[in-house]
């Protein structure tokens, strides 16, 4: 076998290394830096987008959970259901248990004042029964409603237990059977209640719950588990027609204005109508703010004769909002119905001097206006900054006339009207406030007016403060104005202050529903809304006691309701409520009897005395020579008295017209001023000689039907009056012929003797002549001197039987 012989061939000499350029490695290495930066800045800007693409996709997401979610940037604010202010029925309102029938769930309500015996009748909040475990406090709202929050209050109390709840829960239901306690996001919402018992706490929801009932949990309280509240919820759009609900049928400003607001908003009232209005100021508080009074009538600052004076005044207590609100939306009516040429509106500027004020105490109400609607307590800014109620810090003139009437001084050493103000009054502890509403009510001749207050509903006539019966001790006195019984407590004009009360009352929308009770307890006022003011609750120096007992006005307390401090949401409804009554009351300053009352040559009597027979209350004319009397229609004998002239009775008629009847006198100047001044010349004075049992047989004795003014004209009166005047003119006329039988007549004399008695007749034509000339001003002596220096003896009569002599 053959095999072939290899060939071997010789390779190429390789070296062992690679050749490697050098040269383009630096090169390299940036290019390969730079395409990694590039590639990292396309990562950075990739990623970028991408967090930006999601941020706004969050966003949008976001929004549109909140807007799913309907959640305000701050809780929603809401106004009051209505526990406080009654609008919340008393079937509304429900609870677990009570502690015994004074401490239902209807007494639960906001600023729920407790009664004098709260114990047994009324107390003041609702308590729970110690012994259950399972506490509630249940509203139903009748409808689904947004609730934003609760306001809690301590039960209230004169004792000085502390009872109130310091935390609580909230649920909500729609049928009653499941209950959802509000959640704040983590757990069950536990709320914070009150430290104390009067300070009204604020528990506001931070997302509006939708439901138809709400439930307060209480889960701890001091002392006795007691509560007050008001809840806070919005209404739901509503696609039915409610008949209940009532709107402002005005375009008028309805919000609460603080000081300076108010003053402006006059000025703008000003502004409008000029021609009607006039602004001034009663006074100043305590702090010098002005206390402002607007002045509506067709010749502002000016007091035109036979035209009457009203007034209306609010704001006595800083936290009754309401009047002062009501106040300002009258002016703003007024003003835009006069401009409108509404005839009923026209009629009244035009007939009546208007004053309205509607801050008396205006430093309290900043304080209550500060804290605001519901969250101010019964009595914040309820006083003046000294500490003083103004409505009962007036002379005390009630003690002052029925002390003279036990004695029998009325009215021939006390007068039954205008009694003056004690010495040293003003002295005393008397609020800078109290003495410029004085002051003001001196100056003007007022007729007629109200002062508006609040926590009520209803309209209180005066006497305000009880009379004791005699021989009653101060300390029993003291008792019966606390207890509030059997004391006298009409006025001589009841009859006509009731029905000044029944005019609002009844011309108020809702003043005389009282099935429901009064604000805080039983209605008072027998379903007619109103009450007499010493019959409810006594108080002693009133407004009302001091304006009739001081001046000719006749004013009434008006309680416009249960919330002192409404909130603003409400102001519509109450001007509806009470417009038509505000007007209506103004109206009555019409109803009576008005005049002149002058002298034979036509000049005005000023101070003049007007009586009307059967009413034991006189009042005076004007400066004007004016006068205006309050009388329920039917006849009347009245008198008109001045000094120094002889008195003039007329009889007159008040009919049901709109307007006052017309009852002008004109009396004739008497000679009893100069009877005077020749006794004086010749020292001869007329002096009492003491008090004696009543005579009918004394040659001068005051029967008890010619005591007074008022019983002049009353059955046996003028033939009692007639005898004594007899008797007098045959006295002096002896007197006068034992004088001339012994003394020469000089002509001085026989010139002033023929000007007093003119001729001497015969005795028996003097006799006849003595029951039909009147010479000397028999009921002049009321206000004449010869009291000025008689001494009663400390026992009581009623039949003034005073005996008098001349000393010759």
């Amino acid at each position: 076998m053959y095999i072939p012989e290899e060939v071997t061939t010789s390779q190429p000499m390789i070296p062992w290394y690679e050749e490697y350029e050098y040269s383009d490695l630096a090169v390299k290495r940036l290019e390969e830096e730079a395409e990694a930066a590039a590639k990292a800045d396309r990562a950075k800007a990739q990623k970028r987008l991408e967090a930006e693409r999601l941020r706004k996709k969050w966003e949008e997401e976001e929004e549109e959970r909140l807007k799913q979610m309907s959640v305000p940037v701050e809780p929603k604010k809401c106004p009051p259901l209505g526990v406080e202010s009654h609008q919340v029925e008393d079937d509304q309102l429900l609870s677990s248990s009570q502690s015994h029938h004074g401490f239902v769930a209807q007494r639960g309500r906001l600023n729920m004042q407790a009664s004098d015996e709260e114990d047994d009748l009324y107390g003041g909040g609702w308590c729970a029964e110690p012994e259950d475990t399972n506490h509630w406090f249940q509203l139903d709202a009748r409808r689904e409603v947004e609730f934003t929050g609760v306001i809690t209050q301590g039960r209230n109390s004169d004792s000085s237990h502390e009872d109130f709840v310091s935390s609580f829960y909230v649920s909500f239901s729609n049928d009653t059977s499941d209950w959802t306690v509000l959640h704040d996001g983590y757990a069950e919402w536990l709320f914070y209640g009150n430290v104390d018992k009067d300070t009204p706490v604020l528990a506001q929801f931070a997302v509006p719950v939708v439901s138809r009932y709400i439930r307060i949990v209480p889960q701890s309280w001091n002392g006795s588990l007691c509560l007050r509240c008001e809840v806070l919820a919005c209404q739901l759009p509503n696609r039915y027609h409610t008949e209940n609900v009532v709107n402002a049928s005005d375009a008028l400003d309805f919000r609460h204005h603080n000081y300076k607001e108010m003053r402006q908003m006059m000025k703008v009232i000003n502004e409008e109508c000029p021609n009607i209005t006039r602004i001034y100021n009663v006074g100043k508080s305590y702090q010098g703010l002005k206390m402002y009074a607007m002045e509506i009538s067709d010749n502002p600052g000016e007091h035109e004769r036979g035209e009457p004076e009203f007034r209306y005044t609010a704001g006595l207590h800083g936290n009754e909002a309401l009047g002062r609100e009501l106040l300002l939306l009258l002016m703003q009516f007024l003003c835009k119905k006069y401009n409108e040429d509404d005839a009923r509106v026209r009629r009244l500027v035009d007939s009546v001097r208007i004053h309205l004020v509607p801050s008396l105490n205006p430093d309290a109400y900043e304080l209550a206006y500060e804290m605001g609607s519901e969250m101010g307590n019964w009595a914040l800014g309820h006083w003046t900054e000294e500490g003083y109620d103004i409505f009962q810090n007036f002379p005390d003139l009630n003690s002052v006339l029925w002390g003279a009437e036990d004695r029998g001084w009325v009215p021939r050493v006390v007068p039954n009207h205008h009694i003056p103000v004690p010495e040293n009054f003003l002295n005393g502890s008397v609020a800078v406030e109290t003495k410029a509403v004085m002051s003001w009510m001196e100056r003007s001749p007022f007729v007629l007016g109200a002062n508006l207050q609040g926590g009520e509903k209803m309209v209180a006539y005066p006497f305000d403060m009880q009379r004791p019966p005699k021989s009653m001790n101060e300390e029993t006195w003291a008792r019966i104005q606390r207890q509030n019984e059997g004391a006298l407590r009409e006025t001589p004009d009841d009859t006509m202050f009731r029905w000044l009360a029944m005019s609002y009352a009844h011309s108020h929308l809702t003043m005389t529903e009282t099935y429901r009770g009064s604000c805080h307890g039983d209605d008072v006022t027998g379903g007619q809304g109103i009450v007499n003011f010493a019959a409810w609750k006594p108080v002693v120096g009133s407004m009302n006691d001091f304006s009739y007992l001081h001046t000719n006005c006749f004013e009434l307390s008006i309680f416009l309701g249960c919330d002192k401090f409404p909130h603003e949401s409400e102001l519509s409804k109450e001007w509806e409520n009470n417009r038509e009554a505000l007007l209506s009351f103004i109206e009555q300053v019409h109803r009576g009897i008005k005049g002149l009352v002058r002298d034979m040559e036509g000049n005005p009597l000023a101070n003049a005395t007007i009586s009307v027979e059967g009413i034991k209350h006189d009042i005076k004319t004007a400066a004007s020579g004016d006068y205006w009397r309050l009388l329920n229609p039917g006849e009347y004998r009245v008198t008109a008295r001045a000094d120094g002239y002889t008195p003039q009775t007329r009889l007159c008629m008040v009919g049901y017209e709109s307007s006052a009847t017309s009852c002008n006198f004109n009396l004739l100047k008497s000679n009893w001023n100069r009877i005077q001044q020749i006794m004086a010349m010749n020292g001869k004075t007329l002096k009492a000689i003491g008090v004696t049992p009543a005579k009918k047989t004394s040659v001068v004795a005051a029967g008890a039907n010619v005591a007074g003014p008022n019983d002049a004209n009353s059955d046996g009166g003028a033939v009692v009056a007639d005898e004594r005047l007899r008797r007098l003119r045959i006295r002096r006329l002896r007197l006068m012929r034992l004088r001339n039988s012994q003394t020469t007549t000089t002509a001085a004399t026989t010139t002033t003797t023929t000007t007093t008695t003119t001729t001497t007749p015969p005795t028996t034509t003097t006799e006849s002549m003595v029951s039909t000339t009147s010479w000397y001003p028999l009921d002049g002596w009321s206000t004449e001197s010869p009291f000025d220096g008689m001494v009663f003896e400390p026992e009581a009569t009623q039949d003034y039987p005073f005996e008098y002599r001349i000393d010759f």
